[in-house]
């Protein structure tokens, strides 16, 4: 069978080293992209809200107007207490496959990271079958195919945030074997759907990228301080094993989308060393005046042990489950007059909020958080400029050097119209200093926070290297993108599509055909 627009996402694979090892003939797939079709680096939003770079990707909508940016805890407006993202906060019909099949397209969506399920789709879905974020549930449409799937080539070896804890508790290899094993079944399975009719659209996504960086950097990078020289060479060799593998998988799955069908190939945001800064926020305005709590405060001691049970043995926390279930933390500190979220205070000026690899901070703006302490107007813009000057003066505590490139305002970020759950300053650390778990001023003295915990051992974190490659019949042969932006990956395939595109997109198409 033939497809017409197929899509291919390498989620969280970093395109400075998929271009290095086509070069080397490691990635021989890869290598065929660059020399017969165009190629080129995306802007995206990594020193933003960099958790919103699939949402953005999947709409074409600005992260600014979606504030879908942390699914895992998210604070939303009018409330106080952190959750995660639902299916309620989440529009379906923004994808752009759905766009694709409310104008008759036959299309097919397998493990699009942090979608949920199309109504009435005229085709089908596979969701979270073998993603890194599982924020949903596993399904499909129609409901069977999953079981179908399952029965065809497994349950993924690798569920969801599985690869935390068994980088932890299983070591390192068993995870390797364990992505190797579920991109091999993740091409097959696609092979297989593609195989079974014609489609219009086809749109797919491999996450073991984004595990294998999270967790093998350090095996790869000779500068990062947990090298180990003394490793297993496959160990050492296991990111570019995978993306080998990958690799394999592309050309098949192009091979079998036909001669005719334009083909978009992208690493939607890399992976570098995990460097944190992040992590110095809660005590950083803990030790301003701002209430957060600090990470020695009872709020994050007990945050941190409802937190730890996730990974412990089954038959432990079946023990330990009632005294330690969060409802009953929450409980407890509520009799003792302490809150569990800094914003469920009166007393909190600001707070950190979760944003991936970017420094998060919201105010507790009266009229807008249920415990609003600050005054929407000139108190607000005062405290915003207070906490930036503070970080700004922020150094390393051995060098002297300053850590925090960027503290942004949202209406900095975004112009003045804005989603009101968008983080109030955004706070871009340097990335070329290492790991940032102790930092110092004259202001608030010495902060330390550590950016690992024995049940979050990555040593791999995001970067903003996006990068595109196109293929298929029109496509300058090598050809260079310039000036594009993840933004225009959706209205670029519906106009490939030759569908309208809807005034809500923020993107443009990119202008990829001779």
């Amino acid at each position: 069978m033939s497809t017409s627009v197929l899509f291919i996402g390498l989620d969280a694979a970093e395109s400075t080293l998929i271009h290095r090892w086509a070069e080397q003939g490691h990635l021989p797939n890869f290598k065929r992209l660059q020399e017969k079709g165009t190629w080129g680096k995306l802007r995206n939003p990594m020193d933003t809200l960099p958790g919103s770079i699939w949402p953005e990707i999947t709409t074409g909508i600005s992260c600014g107007k979606l504030a879908q940016f942390y699914h895992p805890k998210q604070i939303h407006t009018g409330e106080a207490h952190s959750r995660p993202l639902t299916v309620e906060d989440v529009d379906p019909e923004a994808f752009y496959w759905a766009v694709a099949s409310r104008n008759g397209k036959r299309v097919a969506a397998v493990d699009m990271p942090q979608t949920i399920a199309v109504p009435d789709l005229n085709g089908i879905e596979v969701r979270e079958w073998g993603l890194h974020d599982r924020n949903f549930k596993i399904g499909s449409q129609p409901p069977q195919l999953i079981q179908e799937m399952n029965a065809l080539y497994g349950e993924h070896p690798v569920q969801g945030h599985a690869c935390d804890t068994m980088a932890d508790s299983h070591g390192h290899g068993m995870l390797l074997d364990a992505l190797l094993q579920g991109s091999s079944a993740k091409a097959d399975m696609l092979v297989d759907l593609l195989q079974r009719e014609h489609w219009d659209l086809f749109t797919c996504v491999f996450g073991e990228t984004h595990c294998v960086g999270h967790q093998l950097w350090h095996f790869l990078d000779t500068t990062h301080p947990h090298f180990e020289p003394s490793a297993h060479q496959r160990l050492r060799n296991g990111i570019r094993e995978v993306y080998a593998n990958i690799d394999q998988g592309i050309g098949r799955i192009i091979e079998a989308a036909g001669p005719e069908a334009q083909g978009l190939v992208l690493a939607s945001h890399g992976m570098r060393m995990f460097t944190g800064g992040p992590n110095l926020l809660p005590e950083f305005l803990e030790r301003m005046g701002m209430g957060s709590g600090g990470p020695d405060s009872l709020t994050n001691r007990l945050r941190r042990l409802h937190n730890t049970t996730r990974y412990l043995p089954w038959s432990v926390k079946q023990l330990l489950r009632p005294a330690l279930r969060f409802s009953a933390l929450r409980r407890l500190q509520r009799s003792i007059g302490a809150s569990l979220d800094p914003l469920e205070s009166s007393s909190t000026r600001a707070a950190a909020v979760q944003n991936n690899r970017v420094g998060a901070i919201r105010l507790n703006l009266k009229g807008r958080e249920p415990f609003g302490r600050v005054n929407p107007g000139a108190e607000a813009r005062g405290v915003v400029e207070e906490i930036r000057t503070a970080l700004f003066e922020l150094e390393q505590h051995q060098g002297g050097e300053k850590i925090v490139l960027q503290a942004l305002a949202a209406e900095e970020a975004f112009g003045g119209h804005y989603h009101p759950d968008v983080p109030d300053i955004l706070v871009v650390f340097r990335r070329d200093l290492g790991p940032l778990e102790t930092c110092w001023s004259r202001r608030v003295g010495h902060v330390q926070a550590k950016i690992n915990s024995p049940g979050y051992p990555r040593t791999g974190d995001h970067s903003n290297e996006t990068h595109l490659w196109a293929t298929g019949p029109g496509i300058e042969k090598g050809g260079q993108i310039s000036g594009g932006n993840v933004l225009d990956i959706a209205p670029t395939i519906l106009a490939a599509l030759q569908i309208p595109i809807p005034a809500a997109i923020d993107g443009s198409p990119l202008q990829l055909w001779l």
